[in-house]
């Protein structure tokens, strides 16, 4: 005891047994202090400690100074545009490889179908002597919509400007415009055969063949924007979309000669499509998608026409936007649609499973990678939310 009051008077330091502190304590000691709130004692400071003291403020000036990290958000998929020339498939010499090359985009073009020249013009001009504003009425019914959806849009923009079923009675005093979808719903009716025939990237069957599916067509009638930057794709909101199998557009439509298109890929990125003479601008829809079981990727909506120029015949802004026209391919809306998968292959894997076999990695080709919808509620859906920004197909995804 008088050894260690005498080493603690001297100042002499005593070795703390394991596991204890230095005052004997069993608690841990306090950590050693850290330059920024180190402050000498009274009794070293007198001592001269300028070295010290000029550490500490220089670690001090460069936590102060330093930066905090600026923190950047990822742009969203949607605003990248870019410019695409698609491949070119013909109805005169059918080549399947341009086919498979467009079920990786989405979209093609189209050449040998056949349609006038002067026929598209035709059409635009019946069209344009239309009251749009009295058809915004049957624009919904013809979509099958409800009368509270017609209050709803009541206020709403004007796109579609005009639908048309071509097997209804609305275009019996438009011949031009009639004769214009009846032929172009022929042209897409041989695109769906050239599907039929490439099951890798296509269609195991041919859905519009006789005693399968009815294929319903419409004549979507939209307005360009005026007054807006053509290198700038449509703004948000501002377009409507309706399901359908495929979409055909003419970029040649306008005397003023062929017009690009912007496209929104199944990535959600706009595309500007530039027009070949004479060529048809040909989508896949997310019907077709869900019946080739996801080999085929879709275009979310539809082809939309640049801007026009916001100039009237006098020279004076303002005018209407010029119309544009899209034939889609479509079904009746108490359609259900599914993957159209061979029977043969739901057999073998009933079978495989009745069997208690296990399904090798080969058999994932077969299997059905959405589920079966009503394609009443998923159309509802689709133009209700104007131009998608997120998959619609996604819910249905298995």
């Amino acid at each position: 005891m008088a050894s260690s009051s005498s080493s603690s008077s001297t100042g002499v330091a005593v070795a703390a047994a394991p596991g204890t502190s230095s005052g004997g304590s069993v608690f841990p000691g306090p950590p050693p202090p850290t330059p920024s709130n180190h402050k000498p004692l009274p009794s070293t400071a007198a001592g001269g400690t300028e070295t010290e003291a000029a550490l500490s403020a220089f670690l001090n000036r460069m936590l102060l100074s330093t930066p905090a990290p600026t923190l950047r958000s990822r742009p969203s998929s949607r605003l990248k545009t870019r410019a695409s020339a698609p491949p070119i498939v013909s109805l005169d010499s059918p080549d399947l490889a341009p086919l498979c090359a467009a079920a990786d985009v989405g979209y093609f073009h189209l050449a040998g179908h056949g349609i006038p020249s002067h026929l598209p013009s035709s059409a635009l001009a019946e069209l344009s002597r239309v009251d749009e504003s009295a058809l915004r009425a049957s624009n919904l019914c013809t979509l099958g919509f409800s009368e509270e959806d017609q209050e709803e849009e009541a206020d709403g923009d004007d796109d579609p400007a005009m639908v048309f079923d071509v097997d209804e009675q609305g275009m019996d005093e438009l011949p031009a415009a009639a004769e214009y979808a009846r032929r172009m719903r022929g042209v897409g009716m041989q695109v769906m055969a050239l599907l039929s025939r490439c099951p890798e990237v296509g269609f195991a069957e041919e859905p519009f063949a006789e005693g399968r599916k009815k294929a319903r067509c419409l004549v979507w009638v939209s307005k360009a924007g005026t007054g807006e930057s053509a290198a700038a794709p449509p703004a948000a909101g501002m377009a409507k979309a309706y399901p359908y199998v495929l979409g055909l557009h003419c970029q040649w439509e306008q005397e003023a000669g062929p017009s690009s298109s912007w496209v929104m890929d199944d990535r959600g990125e706009w595309t500007a499509v530039g027009a070949p003479d004479g060529a048809l601008l040909v989508t896949i829809g997310d019907i077709a998608q869900v019946w080739s079981n996801g080999k085929l990727k879709k275009v979310r909506g539809m082809a939309r026409p640049t801007s026009a120029p916001s100039t009237s015949s006098d020279g004076h802004a303002g005018s209407p936007g010029r119309l544009s026209i899209t034939v889609l391919i479509t079904l009746p809306l108490d359609s259900v649609v599914s993957p159209l998968v061979p029977l043969s292959c739901a057999g073998e894997e009933e079978g495989s499973d009745e069997a208690g076999q296990e399904t090798d990695g080969d058999a994932d080709a077969d299997e059905w990678r959405f589920r079966s919808f009503s394609l009443e509620d998923y159309a509802w859906r689709v133009y209700h939310e104007r131009l998608q920004f997120k998959d619609p197909l996604a819910r249905y995804r298995v």
